[in-house]
């Protein structure tokens, strides 16, 4: 069976679709300037090159070797490094299976649920567990004569298992750091962090992070990849999606999201979900 995908969405589709997992693989070097969230959880495995990892508020600097875990709430966005070599992997995992895989004794969906401030998306597994990941990313791709999707899956397993471990080791006393070269970045997300759910632009923004509105135009693109207005939608979207699966009515999830009307945020969601809001809250 054909798990790799040359296209994220049609890793994120085949895993929806199936409810199992599905994995992204490039060596192509671009980005995504858009910040995104999806119904599925994601491995993220940097295989060579470097560049910078948005999620939610914190910014990653990410190297080779490095793991990533994000789970289906959390708006994230890639932003590699210009001129350099940038292969990765991501792994899209519908929640569902990792109820399935999961034991009493062991619950593999550990990764995505943990979060508190001190808690690192970012983990960066020794040289034998990377080379180890790898082997297995690179078993996904392969085609067996017999057995293919048990081998598939026993592969599939075994990355999310290590990742566990991987997490589990890196988050005993991890407290979280921005790799910002300054705070003006970090002050303007906590300032719409906090204030999503109210009107927000550009010129507001700017002026809590006390820079012009070109500076913070520019360091967005600079350090995060993408633009002021796309992140404030990412973060709405992301609080959107908790609320809904959290019994909050459409349009209750609405008016607390900061959306200028109704229509708007269905329009908003659907666009960068997939489906609308009222079908999102359905499904399980």
């Amino acid at each position: 069976m054909k798990v790799i995908f040359a296209k994220c969405t049609d890793a994120i589709a085949y895993a929806n679709e199936s409810k199992t997992y599905g994995v992204f693989h490039s060596d192509v070097n671009n980005g995504n300037d858009t910040i995104h969230v999806h119904d599925c959880c994601e491995i993220f495995f940097c295989v060579k090159g470097s560049g910078n990892m948005f999620i939610d508020e914190k910014v990653y600097k990410l190297n080779a070797g490095d793991l990533v875990v994000m789970n289906q709430f959390e708006a994230h966005q890639i932003s590699p490094d210009a001129n350099t070599e940038f292969e990765r992997y991501a792994l899209h995992i519908h929640p569902s299976y990792l109820y399935n895989v999961s034991t009493e004794k062991t619950d593999l969906a550990r990764c995505f649920k943990i979060r508190n401030a001190s808690v690192s998306h970012k983990s960066t597994p020794t040289k034998d567990k990377f080379e180890r990941l790898k082997l297995l990313f690179e078993k996904l791709a392969s085609q067996a004569d017999f057995g293919d999707d048990i081998l598939k899956n026993l592969s599939a397993t075994e990355i999310i298992t290590l990742t566990n471990e991987c997490f589990k080791k890196q988050n005993k006393e991890y407290t979280y750091h921005s790799p910002m070269e300054n705070k003006t970045v970090d002050i303007a997300i906590e300032y719409i962090n906090a204030n999503y759910s109210s009107t927000l632009n550009l010129e507001l923004v700017a002026k809590n992070s006390y820079v012009s509105v070109n500076e913070i135009c520019r360091l967005f693109r600079k350090y995060l990849g993408t633009t002021v207005s796309k992140y404030i939608m990412g973060k709405r979207i992301s609080e959107a999606k908790k609320m809904l699966k959290g019994g909050f009515t459409v349009l209750q999830t609405s008016e607390s999201c900061g959306f200028a009307d109704y229509t708007s945020f269905i329009r908003a969601f659907k666009r960068t979900v997939g489906v609308a809001p009222g079908k999102y809250k359905k499904e399980e």
